[in-house]
């Protein structure tokens, strides 16, 4: 009995072995397997992963980075006019697997000119390891043993996974003809489409896993200490949240992380309530900023343009250790004015503490 059912169990790994394996490539949902040539397949890629494998196999097609989440996708790199750029955003790409990128890239030979980093909430309130559960974000071990790297893809040989994809990849209709050119020429998002904001349905982007995180900072701070030792130009920058987001995160710490991120290291300044951030026809949804917006930040960083106005409400505002007080009572003062509550932290450590009282 015993032999027999090692035979079944044998012919059962075959066949799942001929037929199973060869289709789960061939899908590919996450693009993993198919990198070299990704397509617009109607499930979120792992960009992470593609951009990583990109860069490492065209060592000298760049010499300048932009890091961050989904959100500085819409920053046209042929306006950072200091180098050629490749913009490495990923949803929710946070700070912990920025630096490994980069140490990464270093390893290999690729020591950047210039890197410059958006930073924002998602940066201080999203722990990295959840992202070990999210195929669209797992992050691949290119400093791992040979184990690890075959476990990173045996991670994508999920039939239920797998079954839950096929309902999008067969009803899935093409509008971004140019998806796999941009993802491995310039990395950003489509920087065409048109904003439609939908003011009946607006509420906070926010998630029940955020959490005010110092490692994060500890993190942006080994960014800082890299680029110092190996003499690379570092930017960094604030994300431009749209307001009704923005409320939500300066009630849960987001004015302690701007704070505490100027004593690691200069910065500019794009949060608060401001007459971009209050104008929801320069936002997609109240997460991503349009192109529009993002052309003011490179104007900004890049260009030396600022607005007075604007300046005077915290957009644009080049920030250190020295002036980030008077940054914060301007940001404080803004919500003051509207009535908007700072730091009760009502959906994060309260929220915690009220269910475990219950």
């Amino acid at each position: 009995m015993l032999k027999r059912f090692i035979v079944k169990c044998i012919v059962f790994a075959a066949i799942l072995g001929v037929i199973f394996v060869p289709f789960a490539t061939v899908a590919d949902p996450y693009n993993v397997f198919h990198y070299r040539h990704p397509v617009d397949n109607g499930v979120e890629a792992n960009k992470n992963f593609i951009k990583m494998k990109n860069v490492l196999a065209n060592p000298d097609k760049y010499d300048s980075f932009l890091f961050g989440s989904s959100r500085v996708g819409f920053i046209d790199v042929y306006e950072m006019n200091d180098g050629t750029y490749y913009d490495m955003m990923y949803s929710e790409g946070l700070p912990a697997e920025h630096l490994n990128n980069l140490k990464v890239m270093i390893d290999h030979g690729i020591i950047p000119k210039n890197v410059t980093l958006g930073v924002d909430d998602i940066s201080y309130f999203v722990d990295p390891a959840l992202h070990n559960d999210q195929l669209y974000r797992l992050p691949y071990p290119f400093e791992g043993s040979l184990s690890d790297k075959a476990g990173f893809y045996l991670r994508y040989f999920d039939l239920i996974t797998l079954s839950q994809s096929l309902h999008v990849l067969l009803n899935h209709e093409i509008h971004d003809p140019d998806y796999y050119e941009r993802l491995l020429e310039t990395g950003t998002e489509n920087l065409n489409i048109k904003t439609g904001f939908d003011y009946d349905n607006a509420k906070a982007w926010w998630s029940d896993y955020y959490y005010p995180r110092e490692q994060s900072l500890e993190d942006i701070r080994q960014i800082v200490e890299l680029c110092r030792e190996y003499d690379i130009n570092l930017r960094v920058f604030t994300n431009p949240l749209n307001a009704i987001t923005y409320t939500e995160d300066i009630d849960n710490g987001y004015l302690v992380f701007l704070e505490e991120l100027a004593k690691i290291t200069p910065y500019w300044n794009f949060s608060g309530y401001s007459d971009v951030t209050l104008n929801y026809e320069n936002y997609y949804e109240t997460s991503h900023y349009c192109p529009t917006v993002g052309r003011m930040i490179t104007d900004t960083i890049y260009g030396q343009k600022t607005d007075e106005r604007l300046l005077g409400q915290g957009f644009g505002v080049y920030v250190t250790e020295d002036n980030v007080g008077d940054l914060i009572k301007t940001l404080k003062d803004q919500a003051i004015n509207y009535d908007l509550p700072v730091n009760t932290y009502s959906r994060t450590i309260n929220r915690v503490n009220s269910e475990e009282e219950e």
